[in-house]
C-alpha cells in the first residue's frame, strides 16, 4: 500500500479540522439567523394556531440563544402537553423551528379530598383544559366538607380571538360551618367557643390582559349573597341557636370591585418549579358595586423557586394581607394548609403576614410515579388592627351593617393591635408527595407539622389539587 505523501496528509488533516469546526459551530451559526419556517407536529387534539400562539415564535423572527428553550418552557407551562420537543434545522435562507408535541387527554374527573383534625372534605372536579382544541378551559366541581362545602362552575378563555386579552366567569354556591377559637396558641386545646352556619351563592365575571404572557392585569366584579342561619355553641349537642345579638354576623349582600396585577416568571418541569412570581390586588366592597357593606382589603406576595441537582427544589414565599371592616367570611385566617401544625382556621384577623419555605427532593420512582419528600417552615402573624370598644355583653358588635361581633376581654378574648408574643405562630415539619410524571400537581400529599408555640403535632392528608 502506498503511503500518503506529506501534502496529502496535510490536506486530509485540514479537512478533518474543518469538518470538526463546522460541526462544533453549527448551533452557533444558527443564532442570529432569520426564522424562515415554523413546523408543528403531533398536535392531534390542539389546534395548530393555538400551538403557534403559545410558542410565540414566528416567521421573520431572529433565532436567539434562548429561543428554543423559551418555546419549550411556554408550551410545557400551559399544561396541555405530555411531551414537548423543539429543534432547528437549516431551511432556505435561514432556519426552520420544529415543534413536536404530544397532547394530554383534555378532560378528566379529578377526585379531591383532605383530612385534618377539624376539617375533612371530599370532592370531585371535572376539568376540561382544551375545549374546541383552542385551550379554552371548563371546570365543574363540588365538595362536601366539615367547614366549607360547595359547588362551582367556571369557564375561562385564555386568549380572546388570539389576543393577549382573556376573560372568565365563575359561579358558586357554598355551605359553611365556621368555627371560632380563642386567639392564643392554647385555643386549640379547647373546643371552639362559637360556630356559625351560613349559605352563600354568587357570580364573578373577570377580564384581563396577559401582557407578553408573563404580566397580567385583571379587573373583576363579584356579587354574592350570604344568608346566616345561626351561630351556636359547639359544645351544645342540640346546636341551639344563640340569641341573634350574639351571632357572629348578620346576613348581607356583598358587591366587590377587584383589581390585580401579577408577574409570573415561573417555569414547571415535572414536579420542579423554578423562577419568580409576584403580584398584588385590592378588593373594594361598596354599595356602588350592588352590595350592603363597605370595606376594603389589599394584599400581595412573592414566590421563588430554585432548582438544585436537577431534581431538588427550594421554594420560598412571602406575603401579606390587610383589611378594614372585613365581613366575617372574608377575614384572614391561619391554620391548616397555610400553617401546618395548627387547626384549620384556628386564628383570625384583619391583618396577616406570612412566610413559607419548602425543600423538595426525590425519593424513588416506580414506572411513571415519582415519590418525593419535603421539609418545611411556616410562619404566620395574624391580628386585628381594629376592634370595637368593649361593650357590656359577652360579644361586642361592630358598628357596621353586618353587625360583626367579637369576644373581647382580658381573659382569652381578642385584643386590638399586634403583640409579638401572642400573634406570631410557627410550624416546622416534613411531608411526602406522589406525582404522576409530567403532571405538576401531586396526586397525594401528606404533611406532619409541629406547632412551635402550641407544642403539638398536626397531620394533613390531601388528595388531588
Amino acid at each position: 500500500m502506498r503511503s500518503l505523501t506529506s501534502p496529502t496528509r496535510a490536506t486530509l488533516l485540514a479537512c478533518v479540522i474543518g469538518l470538526g469546526i463546522a460541526l462544533a459551530s453549527g448551533p452557533a451559526r444558527a443564532v442570529g439567523e432569520e426564522v424562515t419556517d415554523v413546523r408543528i407536529m403531533g398536535n392531534s387534539r390542539t389546534d395548530e394556531s393555538t400551538v403557534r400562539s403559545v410558542a410565540g415564535v414566528s416567521i421573520g423572527d431572529t433565532l436567539e440563544m434562548d429561543t428554543l428553550d423559551t418555546v419549550r418552557e411556554r408550551l410545557n407551562t400551559t399544561g396541555l402537553f405530555a411531551d414537548v420537543n423543539v429543534w432547528w434545522e437549516q431551511y432556505k435562507t435561514g432556519v426552520r423551528v420544529n415543534i413536536a408535541v404530544k397532547d394530554k387527554f383534555p378532560w378528566a374527573p379529578v377526585p379531591t379530598g383532605s383530612w385534618s383534625a377539624n376539617n375533612k372534605s371530599f370532592g370531585l372536579l371535572f376539568v376540561h383544559g382544551n375545549l374546541f382544541g383552542r385551550g379554552k378551559q371548563l371546570l365543574i366541581g363540588g365538595r362536601i366538607a366539615t367547614v366549607d362545602s360547595g359547588a362551582a362552575l367556571a369557564y375561562r378563555d385564555p386568549s380572546w380571538f388570539g389576543t393577549w386579552i382573556y376573560w372568565q366567569i365563575q359561579g358558586n354556591v357554598q355551605r359553611q360551618n365556621i368555627p371560632e377559637y380563642l386567639p392564643g396558641d392554647e385555643g386549640a386545646l379547647l373546643p371552639p367557643y362559637r360556630a356559625t352556619l351560613l349559605t352563600s351563592y354568587g357570580v364573578e365575571p373577570a377580564v384581563g390582559v396577559a401582557w407578553f404572557r408573563r404580566v397580567k392585569t385583571q379587573i373583576a366584579w363579584n356579587v354574592s349573597r350570604y344568608n346566616v342561619d345561626k351561630s351556636y355553641d359547639p359544645s351544645d349537642p342540640n346546636q341551639v341557636a344563640l340569641p341573634t345579638n350574639q351571632w357572629a354576623t348578620q346576613s348581607a349582600t356583598v358587591g366587590i370591585g377587584k383589581a390585580s396585577v401579577s408577574l409570573d416568571f415561573r417555569a414547571r418541569e415535572f414536579a420542579v418549579m423554578t423562577g419568580t412570581a409576584l403580584g398584588g390586588g385590592i378588593d373594594l366592597g361598596s354599595p356602588n358595586f350592588k352590595g350592603d357593606l363597605s370595606f376594603w382589603r389589599i394584599g400581595g406576595g412573592v414566590e421563588h423557586g430554585v432548582k438544585f441537582f436537577r431534581t431538588h427544589n427550594l421554594i420560598v414565599s412571602l406575603g401579606g394581607t390587610f383589611g378594614k371592616n372585613l365581613p366575617f367570611w372574608m377575614e384572614n385566617a391561619a391554620g391548616g394548609p397555610n400553617l401546618r401544625g395548627y387547626l384549620f382556621q384556628q386564628f383570625r384577623g384583619d391583618s396577616q403576614l406570612a412566610a413559607h419555605a419548602e425543600y423538595h427532593f426525590p425519593l424513588f420512582s416506580i414506572s411513571s410515579l415519582d415519590f418525593r419528600a419535603l421539609v418545611f417552615y411556616d410562619a404566620q402573624a395574624i391580628w386585628f388592627r381594629d376592634l370595637p370598644p368593649v361593650g357590656v355583653d359577652v360579644y361586642t358588635p361592630r358598628d357596621t351593617p353586618d353587625q360583626r361581633t367579637f369576644l373581647i376581654n382580658n381573659t382569652g378574648g381578642y385584643q386590638q393591635g399586634f403583640d409579638y408574643s401572642r400573634d406570631i405562630h410557627q410550624a416546622v415539619g416534613g411531608g411526602l408527595r406522589f406525582f404522576l410524571r409530567s403532571v405538576a400537581v401531586p396526586l397525594i400529599g401528606f404533611d406532619a407539622g409541629w406547632g412551635i408555640e402550641s407544642r403539638s403535632w398536626r397531620f394533613t392528608l390531601i388528595i388531588g389539587a
